[in-house]
């Protein structure tokens, strides 16, 4: 039995399909475009546009060239009408950023304070939101939302972060988080999130795993352009597979895990060295540096290599080392083709294009998302 659709809900329907035919083109289209492209009755592409034009999110953008008549108007979305802020809590650093309806950046902001597990942390956040939005005039009654992203399993089943080792943090309740925030909040994993960002820009792609690399190393798995979490909410957490039989201590309490050996302070932290540091040293040629990182190199695409034979998938490496990576790629590539099982395995591999912002971004995106559904 075919279930009926309500006047109400083909309305929406209707409005939702006019708004997205503006949203998705490259360029300016006219009422007849829209009505051609949705195969819908003028009147109807009418009354939706005059709903979208009284809520200003489209706007008028001249008239097309004529070949004789009335010249058709162009119509387009108003992108900064609404917007998100996603904030990124890392062990060292928070990050604030503010994007628009086409996830284009509106402010950046990146404070040096570490993360502490207390109120005091909290309301420090919560404040640097508020100066956030004062320093680059982004207005309150236009933010969809506030997303908070951490490197750690969230299970909003139980409103928890079950573990966050690179904070030290287990089983912390999610309302600590955004009970300091007096706007709609939403809260999720860095590597999931950074998932998020990195598919709203690599379109045409079915599937897509994320590898993301700061202080903690993590991952998503993309599929039609939501992340596929698992049956238990941990899907993707290929930071802590093993890689080194008895290795090294990792933050999660195992031996041998990748992060224990991929994590940006392998290459910063540990050896007394910023990451630009350790880059430029390694550009001059230093021995030791060039020795750590093909070692560094060598466990990293190792872990690439096992995700595309898992998943036969683009791999895209995201996070904090991503600025520096362009010149490395063919390298690592070559270490990639070395490894491979099956012919132009190496092509799998791609770096991130929000480079170190992917994950607040793709927190931020959230909202974006919801908005474009509820139109």
């Amino acid at each position: 039995m075919v279930k009926r659709i309500s006047t109400t809900e083909l309305r929406k329907q209707n409005r939702n399909q006019v708004f997205r035919a503006v949203y998705e083109a490259q360029t300016p289209l006219t009422k007849q475009d829209i009505s051609q492209k949705l195969n819908m009755s003028l009147p109807t592409v009418t009354q939706n546009l005059k709903e979208l034009f009284d809520e200003e999110v489209l706007l008028y953008a001249g008239t097309e060239e004529s070949t004789g008549g009335r010249k058709a108007r162009l119509i387009t979305l108003n992108t900064d009408i609404y917007f998100a802020v996603g904030i990124e809590l890392s062990p060292k650093h928070i990050r604030f950023i503010a994007i628009n309806l086409r996830a284009e950046e509106l402010a950046y902001k990146k404070v040096e304070f570490p993360f502490r597990n207390t109120l005091e942390y909290r309301q420090f956040y919560a404040q640097q939101l508020e100066e956030f939005l004062d320093e680059n005039n982004l207005e309150r009654s236009r933010l969809l939302g506030v997303g908070i992203t951490l490197p750690g399993i969230i299970n909003e089943q139980q409103g928890i972060v079950e573990i966050a080792p690179v904070l030290q943090v287990r089983h912390m309740k999610l309302f600590l988080l955004t009970e300091v925030i007096p706007y709609p909040v939403y809260v999720q994993n860095d590597a999931s999130a950074g998932g998020v960002a990195e598919w709203w820009q690599y379109e045409g792609l079915n599937a897509m795993a994320y590898l993301f690399i700061g202080k903690g190393v993590g991952g998503a798995l993309m599929i039609d352009g939501k992340p596929y979490e698992g049956n238990t909410l941990r899907s993707a957490e290929f930071g802590h597979m093993c890689i080194e039989i008895n290795g090294k201590l990792c933050d999660c309490g195992k031996r041998g895990c990748l992060e224990a050996y991929c994590s940006s302070s392998c290459i910063s932290d540990d050896l007394g060295l910023t990451i630009e540091e350790f880059f430029q040293r390694l550009q001059m040629g230093e021995p030791l540096v060039r020795k750590i990182w093909e070692e560094y190199v060598e466990r990293l695409v190792t872990a690439i290599h096992n995700i595309h034979m898992v998943l036969d998938c683009p791999i895209v490496l995201g996070g904090v080392l991503v600025p520096f990576l362009e010149d490395y790629l063919p390298m690592m590539r070559e270490v990639l083709k070395r490894k491979a099982f099956f012919p132009e395995e190496e092509q799998c591999l791609l770096l991130g294009k929000c480079r170190g912002k992917a994950n607040c971004i793709g927190v931020a995106l959230h909202f974006i998302y919801d908005f474009l559904e509820q139109i």
